[in-house]
């Protein structure tokens, strides 16, 4: 069979079955392939912008492996904004990026580039297809090590030539390396430290997702009576914001972390690499600290851990919670309630619309890129582990295309699921091409945009460090006509600039979706969410 078809089928084998790609050129061997296939879907993008982070919601959405087709330098130069927020998320992903035909790639032709030195600089490996003979050998090393913790974009160059030429090798499922659990005096160890502190706190990050172990988590927490923070910018929640033990996003603040976590007398790190700061502050964590999770260069944010074992999160935490048996007094609800502010219905304010549309969707998957009012969002949450997600690595323009592959891996099956995505006016602009994709798959997604005609959240940082908000951050005028988009792409639009035509939106949108909605959420830039000052 030719190489195309051995990829193909070797990703069918493993459980793939969508390619998010922008193809060109390049990739018409891979994309008349795919076409060939039945089980296997290759889903066009309008841009390597799109593409990325289409595969990266699918992945998270599913709890699988994405996979993403880019066109080769250029293609994979628009791509690797978001190729390094998969990375940073941590999100398994297999990248297949067109190369040039070897016959004359010493010319120099049009579309060359150092794919392998550019791919190698967001990747955590970079694999090429030289010949026959390797072929076949590096398509199950990219898959393996892509499936391998700690997970991340995997990089695979395909020269078109090549997957026109035919070998022998019969395609089969890979076994990737995974992760023990912990030994016996391992688990002892941490049962040890925790049992050993009278106030211990646990902060989560996205492997918990990966390995399933969200159950886990709160068995354990609720045995210590402890809560459990997520880490700054984590990329899908790790616990069910509904627990008692849910006790919030950690900021991006290191003297904020210190803060909140002053309390605490240890403190248990499950998963991550360290703490995502935003802005530089001065500040020390002195608790004892211990870490477990899949990437063993993760560093401790003060200090060093008194454990630290990368190891399979599922099994260990349960082992290390039958150890402890009952060493918890009562299970303390840790999040601070916060009142919503006064009713009035002749302004939309951005804490009361987020509350709304929680209420009316609560039994969605959202996705979050609303800068200043993902604070909000994260406040009134009941959302369950793994159906909360940003982008993680805190650049934007992830949250649009991201929904849209969410929303595409979700309702393959029987189980259908409504996808929110909530997104901010000026990360909506990033990548608004994906609304064509939505509209050609039929995803039937609620895009949420928060128009403040501002990019709010630098002048929040600039109000920290500039002095003062900056006219460079004000996008407008001319104010954007985001009803003229939903018309370019066909999807449903609906406004609202006060609280009382809100309402009358929720009425008309019921709380399943028959078409694509853009519900725009007219504000006013002087009305901050309740929770802003936390976001930094």
């Amino acid at each position: 069979m030719k190489i195309s078809e051995f990829l193909l089928q070797t990703l069918e084998h493993n459980g793939v079955t969508h390619i998010f790609g922008n193809p060109g050129t390049t990739e018409l061997p891979l994309v008349k392939a795919c076409e060939q296939r039945r089980k296997l879907k290759y889903v066009v993008a309008l841009s390597e912008v799109s593409a990325v982070p289409m595969a990266d919601g699918y992945a998270r959405a599913t709890r699988s492996l994405g996979v993403v087709n880019l066109h080769v330098a250029p293609g994979l130069g628009n791509g690797m904004g978001t190729l390094y927020t998969a990375g940073i998320a941590g999100t398994p992903l297999l990248v297949l990026v067109g190369g040039q035909d070897r016959r004359f790639l010493h010319t120099n032709p049009i579309l060359w580039g150092p794919v392998e030195k550019m791919a190698g600089a967001v990747c955590k490996a970079v694999f090429t297809l030289n010949t026959t003979f390797d072929a076949a050998a590096n398509i199950r090393r990219a898959l393996r090590t892509a499936l391998t913790p700690p997970f991340g974009p995997v990089a695979l160059i395909c020269p078109p030539d090549l997957l026109e030429t035919e070998i022998k090798a019969k395609p089969s499922a890979v076994t990737p390396t995974s992760l023990a659990a912990l030994a016996q005096v391992q688990v002892s160890a941490y049962a040890k430290f925790l049992a050993s502190a009278k106030k211990p706190a646990i902060i989560a990050a996205e492997d918990v997702h990966w390995d399933n172990a969200s159950i886990e988590l709160d068995k354990l927490a609720a045995a210590l009576g402890a809560p459990v923070y997520a880490a700054p910018y984590t990329g899908v929640l790790p616990v069910a914001a509904s627990s008692a033990r849910y006790a919030g996003y950690l900021p991006p603040s290191l003297k904020q972390v210190a803060e909140r976590l002053a309390a605490h007398d240890a403190l248990l790190f499950i998963g991550g690499r360290g703490l995502r700061n935003t802005l530089y502050s001065e500040a020390h964590l002195p608790q004892k600290k211990a870490w477990l999770g899949h990437d063993g260069s993760a560093m401790a944010p003060d200090g060093e851990y008194a454990i630290a074992t990368a190891a399979n999160l599922k099994t260990s935490i349960a082992a290390i919670t039958a150890a402890l048996g009952k060493v918890a007094g009562k299970s303390r609800p840790a999040r601070a309630s916060l009142d919503l502010p006064a009713r009035d219905t002749r302004v939309l304010h951005p804490t009361r619309a987020i509350h709304a549309l929680l209420r009316q969707f609560s039994d969605a998957i959202w996705l979050d890129e609303s800068g200043l009012s993902t604070s909000d969002v994260r406040q009134w949450m009941q959302l369950k582990a793994g159906e909360y997600l940003i982008n993680g690595s805190g650049g934007i323009g992830w949250g649009l295309a991201a929904s849209v592959g969410a929303a595409i891996g979700k309702n393959a099956g029987r189980n259908k699921r409504q996808i929110v995505a909530v997104i901010g006016d000026g990360s909506a602009l990033y990548a608004s091409e994906a609304l064509w994709t939505a509209g050609h798959h039929g995803t039937k997604i609620l895009l949420v945009i928060l128009a403040n005609r501002r990019y709010a959240t630098l002048n929040e940082a600039a109000s920290r460090i500039a002095g003062g908000p900056l006219q460079s951050f004000t996008i407008e005028p001319p104010v954007i006509d985001f009803s003229g988009l939903a018309r370019l792409y066909d999807w449903r639009y609906l406004a609202a600039s006060s609280e009382t035509q809100m309402d009358a939106a929720l009425e008309k949108l019921g709380d399943k979706l028959k078409q694509n909605t853009l519900l725009e959420l007219k504000l006013d830039p002087a009305l901050k969410p309740v929770t802003a000052s936390r976001h930094f």
